[in-house]
């Protein structure tokens, strides 16, 4: 993606669910991780037990910075101020600001961090920034335009405690026609480059339409998982997390404490390069999450990438490659598919809107 793009903070809650590659840290146990950094969110949840260190590479020196400050949070807050300080639920509804101003001084970032956050925090007045990312801006006018067109009853489909309820709901009652021009208006490519890409969106490669794309992705949303539970359908329907059902995995207690836990004892390191110098300089890794960069890709970069970035990789090291729109066509010799031992898991995924690949490294 070009500089345009890069040259904010462009995400500051996170755009995927972590939840599917803690699952599949807890399930294969690596102990050196190398992860896209994006703000943290994507990255520091994969702490668990066993990891000896995890590397976070962004492009974008400010997307490392949220990331320092995230990672730093989570060291020397309880999970209470950790969550009153990024303004997730139950502190999203109240002005905190005095509080969130006390607890920042009393951290411990790099000069440069530091520096950037003042200026950051006094322009917005120590409110919170869990929704200061251009990507979650875009989601508050999207969630505007939902709501004026669905109407009153806009929020209905997170009334549901049990997936048989809300299925049927939806099956039954749900608007659907409305929803579709929701659908059509919002899911098209101008609308994201007016809104978010300013030019830089992503050329399609998957078969379906852009308008299938999104009405498969959230009716899996709607019919295979509770809204209420995923933070993006609040994103969606409301621009924010509006209860802590919706949290996403960084802001639960348990992995809170567990990653705080296993800071103490892993390395974390912040590089600020691109995907594949990371890997090649920093590996040799055994779990690798590469977000949805390769998607971005073009050309020689696009088809090579997997053998550029051999020799960072241990021998059966696991990547998970999320493609938005796009499918990498990359030279997987020396890879195997393994997707499939993940079904369960990026079924579960609660964002839904990335094609999931998990690859293994056989070194051939």
């Amino acid at each position: 993606m070009t500089k345009k793009y890069f040259s904010e903070l462009n995400y500051s809650l996170g755009n995927e669910d972590t939840r599917l590659e803690v699952a599949m840290v807890k399930k294969l146990s690596p102990k050196n991780i190398f992860a896209i950094a994006g703000c943290g969110s994507r990255a520091l949840p994969l702490v668990l037990d066993g990891v000896k260190r995890l590397v976070c590479a962004d492009v974008s020196q400010n997307q490392l910075y949220i990331t320092e400050l995230r990672r730093e949070t989570i060291r020397h807050f309880t999970f209470q101020d950790f969550l009153l300080f990024w303004g997730f639920p139950p502190y999203g509804s109240y002005d905190y600001s005095h509080k969130r101003r006390e607890l920042f001084y009393t951290l411990s970032l790099s000069d440069e961090a530091n520096v950037y956050f003042l200026e950051l925090f006094k322009d917005n007045g120590w409110k919170s920034i869990l929704y200061l990312g251009k990507w979650e801006k875009t989601f508050k006018v999207l969630a505007k335009i939902n709501r004026s067109i669905l109407g009153k009853n806009y929020d209905r489909i997170f009334n549901f405690y049990h997936i048989g309820d809300q299925a049927r709901y939806y099956e039954n009652d749900f608007p659907f026609k409305k929803w579709q021009m929701v659908l059509f208006v919002l899911g098209n490519k101008a609308m994201f480059n007016a809104l978010l890409y300013k030019g830089d969106f992503i050329k399609k490669n998957v078969s379906e339409s852009y308008l299938d794309y999104y009405q498969n992705a959230f009716e899996h949303l709607m019919t295979e998982q509770l809204a209420r539970e995923s933070y993006f359908m609040h994103l969606c329907f409301f621009g924010e997390i509006s209860h802590a059902d919706g949290n996403p995995v960084e802001a639960t207690e348990e992995n809170f404490n567990t990653v705080k836990k296993n800071l103490a004892e892993a390395k974390v390191d912040l590089v600020a390069t691109d995907m594949v110098s990371a890997i090649k300089n920093e590996g040799p890794f055994d779990f690798l999450s590469l977000s949805d960069v390769p998607s971005y890709f073009a050309g020689d970069l696009e088809k090579n990438f997997l053998q550029d970035i051999r020799p960072g990789l241990a021998p059966g090291a696991v990547l998970v490659i999320r493609s938005y729109l796009r499918i990498p066509e990359a030279d997987e010799s020396g890879f195997v598919d393994i997707t499939p031992q993940f079904g369960p898991e990026i079924f579960d995924e609660k964002v839904q809107m990335y094609k999931v690949k998990v690859l293994k490294f056989t070194g051939e």
